[in-house]
C-alpha cells in the first residue's frame, strides 16, 4: 500500500508571498489605478497601508466577517448569501 500525503490544513487560503490572496487584492487593486493614473509611488504607499488595515480588521473578526457586512449594507446580493434574511427586516414575528 502507498502511503497518502495529507495536506496539513484543508482550508488555509492561497499565499502570494507573505500575503493571503483576499489581503493581496484591495493593495493590487489601487496599485493598479496607480498605474493607470501615473501616481505608483504614492499608490504603493496607499496600498500597502490599506493591506495592513485590511489584515488588521481580518484578524480582529470571525471568519465571514466581511459577507456578513457586505450583506448588511447591501453589496451582497441574496442568491450569493440565500442562508441569511433579508437585512432590511429589522423584527421578526413567529
Amino acid at each position: 500500500m502507498k502511503p497518502l500525503r495529507m495536506p496539513r490544513s484543508l482550508d488555509e487560503q492561497m499565499y502570494v508571498l507573505f500575503w493571503t490572496a483576499d489581503e493581496l487584492l484591495p493593495g493590487l487593486f489601487v496599485f493598479i489605478v496607480g498605474v493607470l493614473i501615473a501616481q505608483k509611488l504614492v499608490c504603493l504607499v496607499v496600498a500597502s497601508v490599506i493591506t495592513k488595515l485590511f489584515r488588521r480588521m481580518k484578524e480582529g473578526n470571525p471568519d465571514g466577517f466581511l459577507l456578513h457586512l457586505g450583506y448588511w449594507y447591501g453589496l451582497i446580493s441574496g442568491r450569493v448569501a440565500y442562508s441569511m434574511p433579508n437585512s432590511f427586516i429589522r423584527e421578526f414575528v413567529p
